[in-house]
Formats: structure tokens, C-alpha cells, sequence
């Protein structure tokens, strides 16, 4: 069981480059700010992109064999997302931004010291599905579809920053590089899975739901698949374990190979878990050769090895 502070509540869970799990937990009664939307009558409901009032949280970094946390304060980070730098310093990044009328912006990205103090903010964009950090300390961000197309201002002249749906970043914000499609294969239009793992970064999206591999000289490998909407997987060599998909197969897993330019289906698989376990309110991430499965403070790892 991981360590859980009396009167606190997560509000962002990952897993970090090293297959700890972090996650950010905030007072009872700040978590409500923290996540709130704003509803219009009559249309969908967008999120805050930043709180009211300044709050204080704490980073809970979990291994195996130990947890330690990092007090941050100040923040007005909403809907966060978390990663840690191989020097240890924390990321944090509010899923969507603002671009104003006279082209400034929100900055959503914030890196603290590992006593909590704030280094320095720069922009990632709006829209953001997905943040991992990778072994050489560079920001891999995946967008949803209001990050790719615009929203909150981030629509013509300039377009978005997301606009190529998977973007490598520095540890300073500065763009590496955006995805370009191989020949044959459809742009991003939402970034459904990410996972940076340590042969490169791995990624699965709409449209069309091929899996892509960039390797560390940017080139990009793609596999069509015959799935649609998985939001996980893990992998290794050639296989991947692919969880989730739409409506009852929310919590699907699949067993696939990595043939010369399609994926097939090896096996379905079952997820053995302890039958207190609801794995559709459980919290699972992909990260490199394993699956991870949250459920309240409780904390299960899957391989694709053990698997295979």
C-alpha cells in the first residue's frame, strides 16, 4: 500500500522514468479548484486553466522500497500533469493555457528544485493528454484534439503549439522536434497513448490507431492496427500489451505482435487482480515494458514478459 496523508486528495497520478509512481495530493478542500470546469448551458463544459487562489500541494514519489515527497507551494496549476528530471527536480503542467488578444500566453509549465522551489515556467501549449520526460531529461508532450485544431485562443494566425499532436520539448521549453507522419499514415488529430520508453518513444493515436516508434535521431516507424481507442499499453521487443477501447470494452487488454507493418492480435488477456479490484475506477499507464494498475492507495505492475 502506498502512504496516503490524512485530509488530502490525489489529483494527478503517474508514473515517472523509472517506473516510480508520482502523484500530487492538495487538501480536501482545495482539490474541488484544482479540477474545476466551467459549464455553458447548451454546450460542453471546459476546464479552468488556472485557480483563483494560489495552493499548496505535495509530490509523493513511490518506489518499491521507499516514498519521499516534495512540498510545492504557490501553485495554480489546474488538471496537472507530473514528471520528474533525472537530476530529480519536478515538472508540473496545467493541461490547457490561454493565448490573449495581443499574443501573450499563459505559461502551463512549471519546473521546481527538489525542495520545491520554482526554477522556471515556460509554455507546452493547451490541450495536453500526456507528459513523460525521457532518459536525456527532454519533455515528450502528446495533445488531444483542441490542442492539435485550437481552442482558448490558440486557433489562426499563429496556430497552437500542439498542432502536430506529439511534440519533443528541452528541459527549457524549447521544441526539439513535432511529429510528421510516414507515408501512408494520417496526421495526429488526438494523441490517445504515449509512452516513453527506453528504446524511444512510442505513441498511438487517431486517426487510423497505428502505433509509431521514434527512435533517438527522430525517425519515425509505424504499425496499422485493426484496434480502436486503447488509451495504454506497455511494450517490449515485438509486443505489445494494449489496454482499453470504447464503451464495454473500456477495460480490454490485448496481447499483440509487431509484424513488418501491422500488429496482430496473439491473445486476449486477463488482468489477475484481487476481486476488490474495480479495474474500470482504477487508474492504469503504460510505461515502458509494463502496465500499471492504481486502485485507491493499492499498487499493481504488469509485464509484457511475464506475459509473453
Amino acid at each position: 500500500m502506498m502512504p496516503r496523508p490524512k485530509g488530502c486528495k490525489v489529483v494527478a497520478t503517474e508514473i515517472g522514468l523509472h517506473g516510480e509512481v508520482l502523484r500530487l495530493f492538495v487538501r480536501d478542500d482545495s482539490a474541488g479548484e484544482v479540477l474545476a470546469r466551467i459549464s455553458h448551458p447548451g454546450f460542453a463544459s471546459f476546464p479552468e486553466t488556472r485557480t483563483e487562489r494560489e495552493y499548496s500541494a505535495f509530490l509523493s514519489v513511490c518506489t518499491f522500497n521507499a516514498t519521499y515527497e516534495i512540498p510545492l507551494s504557490n501553485l495554480t496549476t489546474t488538471f496537472p500533469k507530473l514528471q520528474v528530471f533525472p537530476n530529480g527536480d519536478p515538472l508540473v503542467v496545467a493541461s490547457r493555457c490561454r493565448r490573449f488578444n495581443d499574443d501573450t500566453y499563459e505559461l502551463n509549465a512549471t519546473v521546481h528544485d527538489t525542495e520545491g522551489g520554482v526554477l522556471r515556467q515556460f509554455l507546452l501549449g493547451d490541450g495536453i493528454e500526456h507528459v513523460q520526460i525521457d532518459r536525456d531529461g527532454n519533455i515528450w508532450v502528446g495533445y488531444f484534439d483542441e490542442g492539435v485544431y485550437g481552442n482558448f485562443g490558440w486557433g489562426h494566425p499563429n496556430g497552437p503549439v500542439g498542432a502536430a499532436g506529439l511534440t519533443c520539448f528541452n528541459d527549457r521549453g524549447e521544441k526539439l522536434w513535432g511529429f510528421q507522419p510516414p507515408r501512408g499514415f494520417d496526421a495526429i488529430s488526438d494523441c490517445y497513448a504515449l509512452n516513453v520508453a527506453k528504446d524511444g518513444a512510442w505513441a498511438y493515436y487517431y486517426t487510423g490507431f497505428p502505433f509509431v516508434r521514434i527512435d533517438s535521431e527522430w525517425n519515425v516507424r509505424a504499425w496499422r492496427t485493426n484496434t480502436s481507442g486503447g488509451r495504454e499499453f506497455a511494450v517490449h521487443g515485438k509486443h505489445i500489451l494494449h489496454y482499453g477501447g470504447y464503451g464495454e470494452h473500456k477495460t480490454d487488454c490485448k496481447l499483440l505482435r509487431l509484424d513488418q507493418e501491422t500488429t496482430q492480435l496473439v491473445s486476449q488477456v486477463a488482468l489477475l487482480l484481487p476481486t476488490d479490484v474495480d479495474l474500470s475506477r482504477s487508474v492504469v499507464i503504460g510505461r515502458d515494458n509494463k502496465l500499471h494498475v492504481l486502485f485507491d492507495d493499492s499498487w499493481y505492475v504488469f509485464s509484457v514478459e511475464s506475459i509473453i
